[in-house]
């Protein structure tokens, strides 16, 4: 069954590929940083463009929005990270770091700390914006540069995706306080809400995931299937080992949790798998298969305190999921160009996304 389609309620081109987007914390304006470095400031209302400005020379990366001040950060080519302020379109504050190309960009949950990673250091701060703020640790001896960062929900403990695994981090004290092992690369990271799971896109095109807190023990590893991995059901899994889910067609970039970490929900390929973590987690489950997007899923977000899923794809097609309750999309949007971005904005009932072709349009989600 096809999902009905809905036209977008704007759609604003802003003539640059657009790599990441967010809204501020009342939901009035979207604040866009495109490739090339630029940023807008967008009426969310209306799609009217408020500011434009180059934020950073040579490209962008990240963008974050403070939860608890009035501005937002982004991070780019230029080895610094920008606090902006989006009233009036300028900067208020910037903090360089150690190289350049500042390539991850994560703030915590209540918008106290951030993390930003260049090349293999990873520096934490408390910076909000305000004059006189800064990075209160450096983390460094990574094996290599720094593919992802997640934050816990409290966010006492930072994750740091690299060559080699993930290294979990006390934010107040910036100590180790676990160490995750994985053979090779990782490509994306995020911590279940309930901080029972860590999990990580492989270069395996697979999955990889740790309970905590975790004690090596024997690796359980699955690869060289030639389709899907439909079921765990007859893979043993006891507490402290690591777990792959494997069998994806592309690696696995998008990561979405349900606010209430009972379902993880993954990309790689045309389809999404959400995955039941509830109980003793994904071991022994099937994950529920969603097919609909024609192209490859490119990005992934779940409300923040509802049960839709979003997705876009490469095909420029926006979804709408229920997805603890049934496998069949609740609405659709179609956009001309490929998604790049994809957020909820504050409220819970607007999703906006920015395309490749430079294209920025704001969809109300269906109600369920």
């Amino acid at each position: 069954m096809n999902a009905p389609l809905r036209p977008a309620e704007w759609v604003l081109d802003l003539s640059e590929p657009i790599v990441a987007l967010g809204g501020s914390p009342d939901g009035s304006l979207i604040a866009v940083l495109g490739t090339e470095g630029s940023a807008w400031v967008v009426e969310a209302s209306s799609g009217r463009r408020i500011h434009a400005f180059q934020a950073h020379d040579g490209g962008g990366f990240r963008l974050v929005w403070n939860p608890s001040a009035p501005c937002f950060a982004t991070a780019g080519q230029d080895g610094q990270v920008r606090f902006w302020d989006p009233v009036a379109g300028t900067q208020v504050e910037s903090l360089p770091l150690p190289s350049a190309w500042v390539e991850q960009l994560a703030g915590s949950p209540s918008g106290d700390r951030l993390a930003a990673a260049s090349g293999k250091t990873v520096c934490i701060g408390r910076a909000s914006g305000s004059s006189g703020t800064g990075w209160t640790h450096t983390l460094g001896g990574h094996r290599s540069t720094v593919a992802a960062l997640a934050w816990s929900a409290d966010g006492r403990s930072l994750g740091v995706a690299c060559y080699g695994g993930v290294s979990v981090y006390d934010s107040e004290t910036g100590r180790v306080t676990a160490e995750l092992p994985w053979k090779t690369s990782l490509v994306s990271l995020a911590i279940s809400p309930d901080g029972r799971w860590v999990v990580a896109g492989t270069q395996e095109n697979s999955v990889q995931i740790w309970p905590l807190p975790f004690r090596e023990g024997e690796e359980l590893a699955m690869s060289g299937y030639d389709a899907k991995v439909r079921s765990l059901a007859s893979l043993p899994f006891r507490e402290g080992e690591e777990l792959a889910m494997s069998g994806y067609d592309a690696k696995v970039r998008s990561l979405a949790w349900h606010h209430s970490g009972r379902y993880l929900a993954t990309d790689g390929g045309q389809e999404l798998m959400v995955w039941d973590c509830s109980g003793k987690g994904p071991a022994g489950s099937t994950p529920r298969i969603l097919e609909g997007h024609p192209a490859r899923v490119s990005s992934l977000a779940y409300q923040k305190t509802g049960h839709l899923l979003a997705s876009g794809c490469q095909a420029g097609r926006v979804l709408f999921w229920n997805a603890g309750k049934s496998s069949q999309p609740l609405r659709a949007t179609a956009l001309a160009g490929a998604v790049t971005a994809l957020g909820w904005l504050p409220g819970d009932t607007q999703v906006v996304a920015g395309c490749q072709d430079g294209r920025l349009a704001l969809i109300s989600a269906p109600k369920v």
